[in-house]
């Protein structure tokens, strides 16, 4: 995966067929659980936060954002999923909008799969141990999060 500045505001992004293909089912998988809605996944509580320490309090801010919350980071999928292309490499231009919309789909998903594997700060600072039953899970993790570095390092750039 590549980020180069573009123009203006913009980003090119180019992505093999293999990192499209990866990037699109961690997509779908991402989709399928925010459509889900299930509030007893430590997932969907990692993306949607209690906002107050008080339940009452944040149950009710929940009721009156989580809906929309919840439909930006389907549009945001939505974003990034149009710039894939099914059939092989990705070679594109980003606009602003996409570029939000790239470091969003990023950022759950790191969130997503690191919730999903309990991980903690320091886990993430040592190599991944080929050994663990997690490695290819653990690398994904990295490989997004390295993703999400050089995208948000061309952003820098352009300021």
């Amino acid at each position: 995966m590549q980020f180069k500045r573009a123009a203006g505001s913009k980003i090119k992004v180019r992505l093999t067929a293999e990192e499209a293909r990866v990037l699109g089912r961690l997509i779908g998988e991402l989709r399928s659980l925010l459509e889900a809605g299930a509030k007893d996944d430590p997932v969907e509580g990692r993306l949607f936060p209690a906002a107050y320490e008080s339940d009452e309090d944040a149950g009710e801010y929940r009721s009156m954002v989580e809906d929309d919350l919840r439909r930006g980071k389907l549009e945001s999928l939505d974003a990034v999923e149009g710039v894939l292309d099914p059939a092989g490499k990705v070679n594109t231009v980003l606009t602003p909008d996409q570029v939000d919309a790239w470091l969003t789909v990023l950022t759950d998903l790191r969130l997503a799969i690191g919730t999903r594997l309990e991980v903690t700060e320091e886990a993430m600072s040592k190599d991944v141990d080929p050994d663990d039953p997690r490695a290819p899970t653990m690398s994904l993790l990295h490989w997004l999060g390295w993703t999400q570095e050089m995208l948000l390092e061309q952003i820098q750039a352009g300021r």
